[in-house]
């Protein structure tokens, strides 16, 4: 028993002393980790990789994607343009769309943009045909690096079936409204390293002409903070975002896929970073023109009331008279599109050699010339084919020039020309618009900006400001 008791009485003091010698110890004592030690430093990388937030929640998503046409530059624009499409049963408006986009903008303009179209068809082959089609109508885009056209897997997706049926949805509807959300959230992550701003667009609208300036201009002088500005009045058309937002958006989007309708979602993304309200841009620059939903074919006729396809003053409007020899629809009569207003001229039957002249009342000084055919309304009735002349010397008759000079080509509907020479553009008298090709479509002739050159003239004793004409 003895001897017993002095092994507990040992074991007891043992442990009195290491429990003293932990208590006691002094911060010098204690044995801090040496950075420089390769093996901490190796255990801190281990440990980092478990999980960083920057990397983990507020970085791109490593979602895998397929460049269909085009490739990324490197190079961060201003704006990048985000359309998520699938092929409707009817009739299909992506081509148009992105036509729209680019007839729309000055080549300055194309600069800062870069448009990115997600393909989002369950069938890859329709994605490949689709991307065919994007290929053919706009190689140049393409190569310039304006356009870009991707697609992502299909095990990429979460389940899509057997989702709970909110708001009483049919099985259809629910899964459509959550792949598009879905498709949304891999299209915003894929843009989100490409600009310093992202539109969202559908792939079925029109835009309002210089529309990316417009943009710029109000985001510039909008100086409280923001997460969401619309710059139209439906749905997800024309919502503006910072592009280091996307990848929070395309979180917030994949974590509510399967609980209700994408605009919903996006109303509820900017509550939630403290935006109490929607900002509207007024008027809308983009006007949606599509008659059939990609949802089953079902049809849709809703149109944006405060949609401007010509926001700003178009030209110097130099008063001048308007002939032609194409037939005219109804009363859309050439005298529209002199006098600018909301109604243009609308041709049928157009054939080679048709032509559109106006004949200014003075001389001019001409420094810049901008046509717009087609309309939001009817957006294929452009002048596919066709070319511009100025035109010297009035006939006798005053409906036309003596001699003419072609200063470029009609590109998508649209003709640009500035910083015109003096020696090209001085003493106008006549601008002629000169179709190249018979087409099936109607022409919409809706507005012919004129900008006429102001001269400073000096003499011994003052200095004014004379404009050559107006």
């Amino acid at each position: 028993m003895r001897r017993s008791q002095i092994w507990k009485a040992l074991s007891l003091l043992c442990i009195g002393l290491c429990v003293t010698v932990v208590i006691f110890r002094g911060p010098a004592d204690v044995e801090c980790p040496d950075p420089t030690d390769p093996y901490y430093q190796k255990r801190e990388v281990q440990h980092k990789r478990l999980f960083d937030v920057n990397r983990d929640a507020l970085q791109t998503l490593d979602i895998p994607y397929k460049y269909l046409l085009g490739s990324s530059s490197g190079t961060k624009r201003f704006l990048s343009i985000g359309i998520s499409s699938v092929r409707r049963k009817q009739e299909n408006y992506l081509l148009t769309t992105i036509q729209s986009i680019f007839s729309h903008c000055n080549q300055k303009e194309l600069n800062e943009l870069v448009v990115v179209i997600y393909l989002a068809n369950s069938a890859y082959t329709d994605n490949l045909h689709t991307a065919e089609e994007i290929g053919k109508h706009f190689p140049s885009e393409i190569a310039a690096g304006h356009l870009l056209v991707i697609s992502s897997y299909k095990n990429a997706y979460p389940p899509l079936e057997g989702l709970k049926r909110n708001y009483n949805d049919s099985p259809d509807r629910v899964r459509f409204r959550s792949k598009q959300n879905l498709d949304y959230a891999f299209l915003v992550n894929f843009c989100s390293n490409l600009s310093q701003y992202y539109l969202m667009l559908e792939d079925d609208v029109t835009c309002s002409l210089n529309f990316l300036t417009s943009i710029k201009k109000y985001v510039e002088q909008y100086s409280a903070p923001w997460t969401t500005i619309t710059f139209s009045k439906l749905g997800y058309i024309g919502k503006l975002y910072h592009n280091e937002d996307l990848p929070k958006l395309a979180r917030f989007l994949l974590l509510f896929y399967d609980e209700m309708p994408c605009d919903w979602l996006l109303d509820l993304f900017y509550r939630s970073k403290a935006q109490g309200a929607i900002i509207q841009y007024k008027p809308s620059l983009f006007q949606h023109i599509g008659k059939y939903s990609s949802f089953q074919g079902s049809y849709n006729k809703l149109k944006d009331k405060d949609f401007v396809e010509v926001v700003e003053a178009y030209g110097d409007q130099p008063l001048a008279s308007c002939y032609t020899d194409m037939k005219i629809y109804k009363d859309n009569i050439p005298a529209n599109v002199c006098f600018q207003g909301s109604s243009f001229f609308w041709g049928i039957e157009i054939d080679s050699g048709n032509y559109f002249t106006m004949v200014l009342e003075r001389p001019a000084d001409i420094q810049k010339v901008a046509i717009l055919t087609g309309n939001a309304e009817h957006p294929k009735d452009v002048l596919k084919s066709g070319y511009v002349q100025l035109g010297r010397r009035k006939e006798q008759n005053e409906e036309s020039c003596k001699t003419f000079t072609k200063i470029g080509e009609f590109e998508n509907g649209t003709f640009l020309l500035d910083n015109i020479d003096h020696a090209t553009g001085g003493s106008i008298d006549c601008l002629k618009i000169q179709v190249s090709a018979p087409q099936a479509d109607w022409l919409i002739i809706q507005k012919v900006g004129i900008w006429v050159r102001k001269e400073r003239i000096h003499n011994d004793t003052s200095s004014h400001v004379v404009p050559t004409s107006r």
